[in-house]
């Protein structure tokens, strides 16, 4: 006895008809939710420093691989506490920090309100 071939009796297009309906309805899913965030009072230009702190925290964590410190010291675990201990791990620990409380200080009391 052999098994039909679970698209056996559909329609050729029928499982592409439904992936598409899919990817309507997820695209339509994201659109809804950015307005949403963009309607909800939270906002936009804090979220964008937030991120912009962060990212300028990781172009600090490459200064800070990239010191003088780190380049003299053998690679490894040596190369990373020199690196750490530098003037540049000191500023990227702080944006990172800050780029932090930005981002708590513009969601974390709407979402506990929304609870």
């Amino acid at each position: 006895r052999t098994r039909a071939h679970p698209c056996a009796g559909r329609r050729p297009g029928a499982m592409t008809i439904k992936a598409v309906q899919h990817a309507k309805a997820a695209r339509d899913s994201v659109v809804s939710g950015i307005f949403s965030f963009l309607h909800s009072g939270r906002s936009g230009y804090v979220l964008l420093s937030g991120l912009l702190l962060l990212a300028m925290a990781g172009v600090m964590v490459v200064a800070t691989f990239d010191s003088r410190e780190a380049r003299a010291a053998p690679p490894g675990w040596e190369q990373f506490v020199a690196a750490t201990g530098s003037n540049q791990w000191v500023s990227c620990s702080f944006l990172i920090s800050a780029g932090a409380i930005v981002l708590s200080i513009n969601f974390l009391p709407r979402l506990e309100g929304e609870a």
